[in-house]
């Protein structure tokens, strides 16, 4: 019995130990396939290897219930979204197995090597909670349990070791309400769903494109300006009246009183492609400017170009030789040094109504406030030192692998100094106003307020956002963005809407209020953007219910290495999210469930417009 408890002791202190270069593995390779196979195969092998050592007692496991648990293991595993917890339950199934042989004989043996395992699951993450760089994590101590039990339920023997593969089903089936129990899985996004078409929908080809006539409606604001104005990285939830900066912001705020707000919905990611749905009303998986040296093809009409032969004239960001905003139907660029007083010349020399797009990357990183900065907003002033911190203070990028484990004691100043760029951005809108106004077009001017993206600040271990962090998959933090929409005639200031907008879905409902009906290549909600008009003029929660959003981006956006620049991650979100990463050559993606029919279609639209095209 001595020598069993030194080997139990010594079985907590090897789990202990093993811990951090899981983490170190799993943050490295977080979500990949080879991490998932890895983990299921070595899982395998502790269930076989156990089995064996348990095969030696009298309290033997028939092959049925082996099979049966390592059945209910890989049904858990697919509900599992981080690796870490994986190899969790990877790592205590020994442990079980050691707190059963020390914990001697009788009916309750099972029950104490339970009860001891838990014990020390509590003590991994309580150790876990009191380093700074670490947190308590009820996902891991769950894990830690299960893990855990599986020898000890096994080892009852007879019918009663049919409680280990029931116990793993069981989680397994109440994952999703065990994880909104805790705390720990994403809100349901608002704005209601609605099922795509069938998979065969009518597209018409580039070389028709020739025949798409603007056709004139009765719009409520005809021939009327509109300014869009983005913030890159600019979260929701520091934005009234979604939320508020913990600094003041008073352009936002009076922008937001003039305003009707919704839901805003990203694209995706990272800038190129949110920004290139926003502006051609197409999804990122049929527009494919999903990385570095793509642009969407010059073949399509869009929904710019339809505005400017309608009389319109368009400026803003045209892209330079770097950019992917070539071809959108922006026919002068605006002066990036001084975009605000550019916007008003615009506005006072054209005599036609204008389409601005005015981008402000104030609030990107890197996070460079000084403690006088952070002291003279009111915030917290004392920057400590961390690499983590240090990295995103001074580079664009805080690559999240270079950064393994977790930095919750840094959230406080990594919001304090995210809060500075955000006064910065307040700044720069308020001159951006203060140009409309003294242009004295702001009376037939219609403003949009949103972003390109939302940011992570530490949620998920990560700063930034794609191009930031350089593994990135879509979460609530990221999708969720501004939208604030000023009607010219003062319809709905204040009011908060319950409606989402994606970002394709913004020109589709903006040009018929103008006066301009839209053509879009497809009639297929899921790939193309919708007219929500009437959730902007509607005061009624119910005006009209959200199309289904999903998301298909580059893990690592603008700051893809060359050998990784063929990765996507696709995503969509119901009751939890549903993702899968492949590369953009496979000619199927590897993805099922909900993403395989909207992956499919995307290509099929995508391929018929012939898009996207090599960079000039």
């Amino acid at each position: 019995m001595i020598r069993d408890r030194v080997l139990f002791a010594a079985a907590v202190l090897a789990v202990w130990c093993s811990v951090g270069p899981a983490r170190l593995i799993a943050s490295a390779l977080r979500g990949a396939d080879a991490l998932s196979s890895f983990v299921m195969l070595a899982f395998g092998g502790v269930l076989l290897g156990l089995g064996w050592f348990l095969a030696q007692e009298e309290e033997a496991p028939s092959l049925p219930v082996l099979l049966a648990t390592g059945l209910a293991a890989a049904l858990l595993f697919s509900q599992w979204e981080l690796p870490e917890e994986r190899f969790h339950l990877v790592l205590y199934p020994p442990l079980g197995w050691l707190a059963w042989r020390a914990a001697g004989e009788g009916r309750a043996r099972s029950a104490v090597a339970i009860g001891l395992v838990l014990v020390a699951g509590v003590g991994d993450e309580g150790l876990q909670g009191m380093h700074p760089e670490r947190q308590f994590d009820w996902m891991d101590l769950l894990a830690n349990g299960l893990g855990g039990s599986i020898v000890p339920l096994l080892a009852l023997g007879g019918w009663a070791a049919w409680a280990s593969p029931v116990v793993l089903v069981t989680v397994a089936l109440l994952f999703a309400p065990i994880q909104r129990a805790i705390g720990v899985a994403p809100p349901p996004r608002t704005g209601g769903s609605q099922d795509g078409p069938p998979a065969e929908v009518p597209v018409y080809a580039p070389a028709a494109q020739e025949r798409v006539e603007v056709q004139r409606v009765e719009g409520i604001y005809a021939d009327h300006n509109v300014v869009l104005i983005t913030i890159d990285a600019l979260r929701a939830d520091h934005v009234p009246p979604h939320g508020r900066a913990p600094v003041p912001t008073p352009a936002m705020d009076a922008l937001a009183a003039e305003s009707l707000a919704l839901a805003g919905v990203a694209a995706g990611t990272w800038t190129s492609p949110s920004m290139v749905s926003t502006l051609s009303a197409l999804h990122p998986a049929v527009h494919g400017v999903d990385g570095r040296g793509l642009d969407i093809a010059p073949s399509l009409v869009l929904p710019l170009e339809q505005l400017a032969d309608a009389g319109w004239v368009v400026v803003g960001h045209a892209g330079d030789d770097t950019e992917n905003y070539r071809h959108l139907g922006i026919t002068t660029e605006l002066d990036r040094s001084d975009e605000a007083t550019a916007l008003g010349h615009a506005l006072v020399t054209n005599e036609a109504p204008v389409f601005a797009w005015v981008h402000l990357r104030d609030v990107h990183a890197p996070y460079d406030a000084t403690p006088e900065r952070l002291l003279e907003l009111g915030l917290p002033s004392e920057i400590p030192s961390a690499p983590i911190l240090d990295r995103a203070r001074s580079h664009y990028t805080v690559p999240r692998a270079a950064f393994p484990g977790r930095h919750d004691w840094l959230k406080p100043i990594v919001r304090a100094l995210y809060a500075a760029e955000v006064a910065d951005a307040d700044a720069a809108l308020g001159r951006v106003m203060s140009a409309i106004e003294a242009s004295g077009e702001l009376g037939r001017t219609l403003v949009v307020l949103t972003a390109d993206h939302g940011e992570e600040l530490l949620e998920n271990d990560g700063i930034g956002h794609a191009s930031t962090t350089l593994d990135s998959v879509p979460r609530p933090v990221l999708q969720d963005i501004p939208m604030l929409i000023r009607l010219p005639d003062g319809a709905r200031a204040g009011q908060r809407s319950s409606s989402s907008l994606r970002q394709q879905d913004l020109l589709p409902t903006l040009l018929p209020l103008l006066g301009v009906a839209v053509t879009l290549p497809s009639a297929d909600p899921t790939l193309v953007g919708v007219d929500r008009s009437d959730a902007v003029l509607l005061e009624s929660p119910e005006a009209g219910s959200a199309p289904t959003t999903w998301f298909v981006s580059s893990p690592c956006g603008w700051q893809c290495p060359p050998p990784r620049r063929a990765e996507r991650v696709a995503a969509v979100q119901g009751d939890r999210w549903e993702w899968c990463r492949y590369g953009a050559d496979q000619e199927e993606p590897a993805c099922d469930g909900t993403l395989e029919p909207l992956l499919r279609r995307a290509r099929a639209l995508a391929k018929a417009l012939q898009t996207p095209v090599p960079a000039e």
